[in-house]
């Protein structure tokens, strides 16, 4: 069986490397090959996560860092992921300032970026540095004429977006036309066609930058969306541990783990342990969330309850057809297996709590 390879979300700690190298040693079919993040200090560059929410480092903690973690045979990629710099890419002073950044990384030992924005890798190819690239996942790639661009700009990696991960008949085109780096989140916590999603990395991208941290008006509205139906939650994209057979299937050997907001307080060492032995007893959306603590309003749903889930989308290449009055697939299999009605409770509860905190509906009167 060909062996997985995961990338996870650094939390800049030794002993959480030493906690991977232990995972490597424990399973020989599945491999912690790279861990990712981005530093906070001396930084003028954003990526996909706001600043505030993301571990805490600098040059020399990122350098000391990247060395230990190469020791055990793990690379750090630095994400570079923003999905807009204000054009300060076409810009040669700033352009200049970026090319500075991106010495200054290299030389403390990073060789490996991941980058949404076709232009900065562009300007990254022109500095004739050995740096690979992975093509982010906000570089939003669902079929191959995207995967074929990004690979005429010689990225070395993609990763799909999150909304085809059930689309298995173009995950496997993909994976033909472009070779065998192609990647895919598995712990999705984003709900599927989200009308908030490019904005939302917008306005992460630039919170560097503009120093306007702590805005909790997407992240409030993608709980709120989450909570209009109890079968959103199978809406969301995720991957369970027991569903990576059907994607090693069809080729796909890179998997990754999302959650650098949650590399802090969570547990990303048990999120891989569980998705590296194929198989989680637990609830899922603590899964998702790397064992980070929620709110009240975070309904417990069986992992095992889902068995079959993924089964359809497997059989059938145009089983999902985004419309989901019409399909009604996942609201029947949630009602059918889960008490919908005690996450009906808990969404109510939650979604009158958000509304009553939220800064943007007080100052603007927005949701009326």
């Amino acid at each position: 069986m060909p062996v997985k390879y995961y990338s996870v979300p650094s939390d800049f700690k030794k002993s959480t490397i030493d906690a991977f190298d232990k995972l490597n040693k424990k399973y020989a079919d599945s491999k912690i090959t790279e861990v990712y993040g981005q530093i906070t200090g001396e930084n003028g560059w954003g990526s996909g996560r706001s600043a505030d929410s993301v571990p805490e480092a600098d040059m020399e903690s990122l350098k000391a860092y990247s060395y230990y973690a190469g020791s055990k045979r793990i690379q750090f990629n630095y994400t570079l992921n923003a999905t807009c710099m204000g054009n300060d890419e076409f810009v040669e002073k700033r352009a200049q300032d970026l090319y500075s950044f991106l010495r200054g990384i290299h030389a403390a030992g990073i060789s490996s970026l991941t980058i949404s924005m076709p232009s900065v890798i562009e300007l990254v190819k022109s500095m004739n540095l050995d740096f690979k690239i992975k093509a982010s996942v906000l570089s939003c790639i669902t079929n191959v004429s995207k995967a074929l661009s990004y690979k005429s700009l010689k990225v070395d990696k993609i990763v799909i977006d999150e909304s085809i991960n059930r689309q298995f008949s173009v995950i496997k085109d993909i994976r033909e036309a472009f070779g065998p780096a192609v990647e895919m989140i598995v712990n999705v916590v984003c709900l599927k066609n989200c009308v908030y999603r490019p904005f939302h990395y917008n306005q992460m991208s630039h919170d560097i930058s503009s120093g306007r941290k702590g805005i909790t008006y997407y992240s409030h509205r993608c709980l709120l969306k989450r909570m209009e139906n109890p079968g959103n939650i199978m809406r969301m994209n995720w991957v369970r541990p027991e569903d990576i057979r059907y994607y090693s299937d069809i080729g796909i050997q890179y998997f990754k783990i999302q959650g650098r907001q949650a590399a802090i307080n969570g547990d990303i060492a048990r999120v891989l342990d569980n998705y590296m032995n194929e198989e989680y007893d637990g609830g899922l959306l603590d899964l998702l969330d790397s064992f980070l603590p929620t709110s009240s309003f975070h309904p417990y749903i069986p992992n095992g309850k889902l068995d079959g889930f993924i089964l359809p989308f497997t059989e059938s290449a145009g089983f999902c057809i985004n419309h989901c009055e019409k399909c009604g697939y996942c609201n029947r299999f949630i009602a059918e297996r889960i008490d919908a009605e005690e996450i009906t409770r808990l969404y109510g509860m939650g979604e009158m709590f958000i509304k009553e905190i939220d800064q943007y509906i007080k100052q603007w009167g927005g949701l009326q």
